[in-house]
């Protein structure tokens, strides 16, 4: 929501606790602040939890910005103690019923990816470039990736690729195993791994897994 929506939803009291965290961990004026833990319904899990954001910095095709997540102390409707930031793992502050720590701030990029006048906004991984980026995302939205999946692979999977959605994509890193190698992740929830390649301008597909979170 909304920095200002925030009191809608919190006791005044509250509101400037938040903001005032948000300030000392350098976020004085948030675009946004959400709930980190929520059930479809909307109803809280556990003890709140938010998560504050800092406006996004647009340097080309590059966003970046700064998360906090701030947790209230006390107890929730259960009567658990509230789970606390380790004070051994980064500064922790606190104000009023409400704590942060620096342990607990992160900053954030995406990079929005163009085919045409589509775009998606997707994260990269340590050495994966924008143009490798490009040319994955790129062949996915158009169908054009190669299989190259190992015929005792296809026994479970088939001939055929799955339809894959280039909107679904969320992440583009490099494997830990194999370095010529990119996992590309799609889904929020869950989803597919794809492993590919890059071999003469083309994307060739390794295997397929899938995630659930």
């Amino acid at each position: 929501m909304p920095a200002a929506q925030l009191a809608d939803s919190l006791r005044a009291s509250d509101t400037v606790a938040v903001l005032a965290l948000a300030t000392e961990f350098g976020i004085p004026n948030p675009a946004g602040i959400r709930y980190r833990f929520m059930y479809p319904s909307g109803q809280l899990v556990g003890c709140p939890v938010l998560t504050v954001e800092s406006p996004v910095t647009v340097d080309g095709n590059r966003r970046s910005w700064v998360e906090l997540v701030v947790r209230r102390k006390g107890r929730d409707t259960g009567g658990h103690r509230c789970q606390l930031p380790d004070p051994s793992e980064g500064t922790v502050i606190h104000e009023a019923r409400w704590v942060a720590s620096s342990a607990e701030r992160t900053d954030e990029t995406l990079w929005r990816v163009h085919d045409g006048d589509w775009q998606a906004d997707i994260t990269l991984g340590t050495n994966v470039s924008y143009d490798s980026a490009t040319l994955i995302v790129q062949a996915v939205r158009r169908r054009t990736l190669v299989n190259q999946i190992p015929a005792v692979l296809r026994r479970l999977f088939g001939d055929t690729l799955p339809v894959v959605d280039a909107s679904d994509i969320r992440a583009i890193t490099r494997s830990r195993r194999e370095t010529h190698v990119y996992e590309v992740r799609t889904g929020q929830m869950h989803g597919y791994v794809l492993s590919v390649s890059i071999v003469a301008g083309q994307v060739l597909v390794h295997n397929i897994g899938s995630w659930i979170s």
